[in-house]
């Protein structure tokens, strides 16, 4: 197998999730937000990670279409997750609070939703989709695309050699007492081009891929829950400071100062990262 192809096969998956996504996008489906975020980011990935294997002009304006893309979408998931994490079934948001963040997530739900819509029925939504069905059908590929597939191991040890230098900068920060919050987020971002490029490359790293998939998402998600309450805490913190019931702002204060302690509490998730990591 040629490495052209090895690559080709993994954006083609991307590629089909993102177009056939886009009429449920149109019709607010919220089921798609997540699964064709997570299809951008592989795309986005890849196309960094094993970038060689195609022309950087057309492979730089791509990616720069597919963040734009990714960012309304991601103002769709994170009011997802806020939504689940202080309104959700087992949420234990005191009622007082959860109304008024519950108020406050379905207007910005409708807003960060209007700007989806109306970025897909643009000029320049339209031209991404155009531009997702090239790169599937007759890609730009280099002469790096004729190499042996094996060159792909590469890729991978140099995706996993980001991630250690990613999180050993966050220990570093987290032990000389700087806020090291940012860094995991770093360290987060390199976990899943990590877990990426291995699942691009599984067909070359045979039986040992799905293992290190297993243990790259396993700290991808630790990661992920402390920059689920980053985003939280911030969250939180717009809506501070206006006119409230006592009520109403002690129970908003007392869910600040935990969701705080959490995105702060950076060595125990540093610690889980070294346990994962072996």
């Amino acid at each position: 197998m040629r490495l052209g192809a090895l690559v080709q096969a993994y954006v083609d998956e991307q590629c089909d999730v993102i177009l056939d996504a886009r009429a449920a996008l149109m019709a607010r489906d919220e089921s798609v937000v997540h699964p064709t975020r997570v299809a951008i980011r592989r795309l986005r990935a890849t196309l960094r990670t094993y970038g060689a294997v195609y022309d950087a002009e057309s492979r730089s304006g791509f990616a720069q279409e597919l963040r734009w893309m990714g960012l309304l979408l991601g103002d769709v998931r994170d009011l997802q997750v806020l939504a689940e994490r202080f309104t959700g079934p087992d949420a234990s948001t005191a009622a007082v609070a959860r109304r008024v963040i519950g108020r406050r997530i379905r207007n910005d739900r409708r807003r960060a939703w209007n700007a989806v819509t109306a970025a897909l029925d643009s000029d320049r939504g339209r031209a991404l989709a155009v531009a997702v069905t090239r790169w599937r059908d007759d890609p730009p590929t280099t002469a790096e695309a004729d190499r042996a597939a094996a060159r792909a191991l590469r890729r991978v040890d140099k995706a996993e050699a980001r991630l250690r230098k990613r999180l050993q900068r966050a220990r570093d920060a987290s032990a000389s007492g700087d806020d090291a919050r940012a860094l995991l987020h770093d360290a987060r971002k390199a976990a899943k081009r990590h877990r990426y490029a291995v699942e691009l490359a599984a067909p070359v790293l045979g039986a040992d891929a799905e293992e290190i998939i297993e243990r790259s998402k396993a700290l991808q998600d630790a990661l992920g829950e402390h920059q689920d309450a980053v985003v939280a805490l911030g969250f939180l913190e717009r809506m501070d400071g206006r006119s409230r019931s006592p009520e109403t702002s002690e129970a908003l204060t007392d869910l600040i100062a935990s969701t705080r302690a959490q995105a702060d509490d950076v060595a125990a998730v540093l610690s889980e990262a070294e346990h994962l990591r072996g």
